[in-house]
């Protein structure tokens, strides 16, 4: 057992390291609640406010509170009232004598009430739920942080919270001392948006910033202020930091790995439900399963009313429940006796013990219990006792295990009105955690009605909830000063300046009570099944329209694959799948799975040319999207070792696609004129996702190499050379992503061209790399915060080039139709394309409500539809985002162009045949004669066929149409020349063969 604590007391001495120049805690992304911890802040705790005297205060302090702060009123405090207050706050220092001040030790720690040490606990844990070295020891099988005793390990972490917050010093602790940490620990749940802030190492190099005097005053606010002063501090914070500090470590950052965020039904379900899981889970209770297989069956049984759901439950109870159980065997006798560590008296004592001990305390203390006869100190043989046991796995669910879960805010349930606000988003992807939040912040302003904005009648005004409803939330969140704020959102109908300032910082303080949760929930690591292909259908469509105003994107996440699915490629210009990733060898490997992912392709498991030959069927493009989140390795890397990982990955991107598809068309191409102009190649460009690429000038300089040089490599093996690059809005104008190195990457492009002269004809003779932005919610907002951006950074000619070639890119809900329009719109009028994740499939369109027309705003154009009586997305594309709105092919168009390759084989034959007549009519007199017998109807017919099919494929064939464009008169032209000629020739031949 020394050995343990010991272990755990270094444990938690190494993290005093960082504190030591961070003074404070890691920073935590959401607070845990304890359980047992008061739900409301109490009074603000100085020095000479003993323990006694806390209940007292606390009533003074919710008096205090109850009012509202001098600054609300829905208005955003400004800096100088923010320094206002703190300038208001007098420094009270702590009194170190007299009878209320008792100094702390662990002789008198232990003294304290167990209720009182219990606290202590919990508001410990309340405040490090996020640290993993605090839970490394909360899990510890001797239980030194949950065992109402506050012994070593707890003091350890008592005096790291008093010297993060500055309680010096450190060696003479008073009972004040704990009646500030349950303080802190009480603001923090009460106010979870507050707690990543309050704990930041970067709020406490700020504090340190200032002189002697303000630095204890910010101090003494951030460990016992009132809510009005510590509001006033973070204000501050910001304001002066939010452009300086570090982002924190983004969530979706693993190597090799994607994550995605979806609710399905079942989430939701398991939202309002989670309430329960605690209960349920209290019946296992103490009982002990022998494996992981039989806790998992026993879980699953406990939580079988949640369905599905109940197994993103199993991996939080695991790691609850795991315990190590011992016995000590023969052959651990055996192997001690022959280690000559342990003496034989002890050895024969310990033959005693014959049963198995569920963890090493249980196991330690009946070692002791089985010495206690021998006169020899058995502390420092403990660890080889432990060693030499059998040791075996099993999982109990202890009163401490439960307490954890039951501290996790991931395991909180959400109201109802929460819900309700949120169900739009039931069935939606979102491929970053970011965009997911943004998504649920946006359905939050609705459903409060927070300064509408957008298409006025839109979807997005019927979301808001009733009166009722504001009734349940102000019971659901209980916070008066917040929800004072909310209803005035929910009863103005517009916001004043200042208020649409103040809006985002209260819909978030909103969402913060209820993230962990919801976010715990939405995240998903999509399992990648090679059984299930990507089964598509064009169901007729035909291909790609011809009159697109821009390049239109549709995201294939590898994980929608399995189920068949109509897609419309008549509106999709350019298909992404998304799925490869690399290592730091620069071996393409498939996310979520390991495997290389061109030797997979190359074996055909990962079954990917089936729909590359079907979307190129419709001549709509394919890109590979390589994907990568994780780059701290890269800063370990020279630049040598940086390019060469680039060229590995070069020579694998131009593998891929070089690999040479399995079809008759094909095959049949290649031996035919111009033909291999016609053979397809697995994948059309690639688009590079390097998010949190490092943006030092090294590594953007070896970027610009790499994709250069891929372009280079790419045109050699004829195997497609676009190269786009996807990020995320708040990325633009950060390294790669800069505006001017956006900009020389098309100055690039266009230098290194095709000197191709049929490449430079065919559809995608622009060969410009595109800007694939991932737009967040609302897109109202944010798509004009993208066209501000570029505006204010680029001028002139780079402007309206770097303009024309961003995509951005959104997730549409198939509900607000009217804010679609408005998005197509305005990108046909600012942007180079329009992307969506994911692709949009042929739904059925839905009846839902009709809200009224908006040819108020958007005028209504001759020959289409709006998009909410539509309903389509295809319609809508076809609608809006062309020259000619609403222009469709024609059938017999759609059906050249789907079996274009059959159309021109079949051309090609029906030509050989005619100039096979032609030569047999000049050459064979046996000929003639049969075909004056048929009055020449054999040609007349050839030709006639031969002529209909030309023509088709000259209307209707992309790379014939693009390549005669402006041509047309003079091709007709040439073709009646040559056919007067011929039927003026065989007239003078008639006639000279009279007799």
């Amino acid at each position: 057992m020394t050995a343990a604590i010991v272990r755990l007391i270094v444990v938690a001495g190494c993290m005093l390291l960082p504190a030591v120049t961070g003074n404070a805690a890691p920073a935590a992304d959401d607070a845990a609640v304890a359980p047992g911890m008061p739900s409301a802040p109490v009074a603000p705790v100085t020095a000479k406010t003993p323990v006694k005297a806390q209940t007292k205060a606390s009533a003074s302090a919710k008096q205090e509170t109850a009012r509202p702060p001098s600054w609300t009123d829905s208005k955003q405090m400004t800096p100088e009232a923010a320094r206002l207050i703190v300038s208001k706050v007098a420094l009270q220092p702590a009194e170190r004598d007299g009878p209320a001040v008792q100094l702390l030790s662990q002789d008198v720690l232990k003294k304290f009430t167990p209720a009182l040490r219990k606290q202590i606990q919990q508001a410990l844990l309340e405040i490090y739920a996020e640290d993993p070295a605090y839970m490394l020891a909360y899990r510890e099988s001797t239980m030194p942080l949950s065992d109402n005793i506050v012994g070593p390990i707890t003091l350890s972490w008592l005096n790291r919270f008093w010297f993060e917050f500055k309680m010096e010093p450190s060696g003479n602790l008073t009972n004040a001392s704990v009646a500030a940490l349950l303080h802190f620990a009480a603001t923090v749940k009460a106010h979870p948006e507050w707690k990543t802030d309050l704990i930041s190492t970067d709020l406490g190099h700020w504090i340190d910033g200032f002189d002697t005097e303000d630095r204890a005053r910010y101090y003494q606010i951030r460990l016992a202020g009132t809510d009005e002063q510590i509001i006033a501090m973070l204000r501050l914070y910001h304001y002066e930091t939010d452009n300086t500090r570090q982002p924190a470590p983004d969530p979706d950052r693993a190597l090799l790995t994607i994550y995605s965020y979806s609710l399905t039904e079942s989430d939701f379900k398991l939202l309002a439900s989670k309430s329960q899981v605690i209960a349920k889970l209290s019946a296992l209770q103490d009982v002990v399963y022998l494996n992981e297989p039989l806790f998992d069956a026993a879980v699953l049984d406990a939580l079988k009313d949640l369905g599905a759901q109940a197994e993103s439950y199993l991996p939080a109870a695991r790691l609850a429940a795991h315990e190590q159980s011992y016995r000590l065997t023969l052959g651990s006798l055996q192997l001690l006796r022959d280690g000559k560590v342990v003496p034989d008296a002890i050895i024969n004592e310990l033959e005693k013990l014959s049963g198995t001990y569920p963890n090493e305390a249980f196991f330690s203390e009946a070692i002791l219990d089985a010495t206690a006869t021998v006169n020899e100190p058995i502390d420092q043989y403990m660890p080889e006792i432990v060693k030499a046991a059998e040791s075996s796995t099993t999982y109990i669910l202890t009163a401490r295990a439960l307490a954890e879960l039951s501290a996790n805010r991931k395991n909180e349930p959400v109201p109802q009105v929460i819900l309700d606000m949120l169900k739009g988003l039931q069935g939606l992807d979102y491929p970053q955690q970011w965009l997911f939040d943004k998504a649920v912040m946006a359905r939050l302003r609705n459903g409060v009605g927070a300064c509408p904005s957008g298409t006025p009648g839109n979807a997005s005004y019927r979301r808001k909830v009733s009166a009722e409803q504001m009734k349940q939330l102000e019971t659901a969140i209980r916070d008066p000063n917040l929800f004072e704020q909310l209803d005035k959102l929910w009863q103005d109908k517009a916001c004043s300046p200042a208020e649409a300032l103040a809006m985002p910082q209260q819909i978030e303080a909103l969402y913060i009570k209820y993230r962990a949760s919801i976010r715990e929930t939405a995240r998903k690591k999509p399992a990648y099944d090679p059984k299930k292909r990507v089964l598509w259908d064009g169901d007729g469509c035909g291909c790609v329209l011809d009159e697109l105003d821009g390049e239109v994107y549709g995201f294939y996440p590898f994980w929608l694959a399995g189920a068949r699915q109509k897609v419309d490629f008549s509106t999709l210009s350019r298909i992404a799948y998304y799925g490869p990733t690399f290592d730091d060898s620069g071996v393409l490997r498939q996310a979520n799975d390991g495997r290389d992912f061109v030797a997979a392709t190359e074996n055909g498991d990962l079954t990917q040319n089936d729909f590359v030959n079907i979307a190129q069927r419709h001549q709509t493009a394919v890109d590979w999207v390589i994907q990568r989140n994780d780059w701290r390795s890269w800063s370990k890397m020279d630049k040598d070792r940086k390019e060469l990982v680039f060229q590995r990955l070069t020579n694998n991107i131009v593998k891929l696609m070089s690999i040479k598809l399995n079809s008759w068309s094909a095959t049949v191409s290649s031996h035919l004129p111009f033909g291999d102009r016609f053979v397809p190649t697995n994948g059309e460009g690639v688009t590079l996702f390097f998010d949190g690429y490092p943006d030092d000038e090294v590594s953007v300089g070896v970027f610009n190499k790499f994709v250069d040089t891929l372009r280079t490599r790419l045109r050699q093996a004829r195997a497609g050379d676009i190269i786009n690059v996807m990020m995320r809005h708040s990325a633009l104008g950060k390294g790669v992503y800069d505006y001017s190195n956006l900009y020389n990457l098309i100055a690039t492009a266009a230098a290194n061209r095709s000197v191709d002269f049929l490449k430079a004809v065919e559809r995608d003779q622009d060969r410009r790399p595109h800007f694939l932005v991932l737009l967040e919610e609302e897109t109202s907002d944010s798509k004009k915060q993208l066209r501000l951006r570029m505006e204010n950074s680029l001028h002139g000619e780079q402007r309206a080039l770097v303009l024309r070639q961003v995509v951005p890119v959104i997730t549409f809900d198939h509900d607000n139709w009217q804010q679609l329009q408005d998005d197509i719109i305005y990108f046909k009028d600012n942007f180079g394309g329009i992307g969506f994740w994911p692709m949009s499939m042929t739904l059925p369109p839905a009846a839902g409500d009709k809200a009224a027309l908006i040819d108020e705003v958007l005028s209504t154009t001759a020959g289409v539809q709006q998009c909410d009586l539509t309903r389509d997305i295809s319609q809508c594309i076809a609608d809006f985002y062309q020259y000619v709105p609403g222009a469709q092919a024609s059938p017999v168009c759609k059906t050249v162009c789907e079996n274009l390759y059959a159309f021109r084989m079949a051309t090609k034959l029906a030509f050989m045949l005619l100039v096979a007549c032609a030569a047999l009519y000049y050459w064979s007199c046996l000929w003639r004669e049969t075909m004056a017998r048929y009055r020449h109807a054999p040609a007349l017919i050839v030709a006639a066929v031969w002529i209909l099919l030309a023509m088709a494929l000259l209307f209707c064939d992309p790379f014939l149409r693009w390549l005669a464009r402006g041509y047309m008169i003079p091709i007709f032209l040439v073709l009646f020349i040559i056919g007067l000629i011929s039927w003026y020739q065989y007239l003078l031949k008639a006639r000279d063969e009279q007799p």
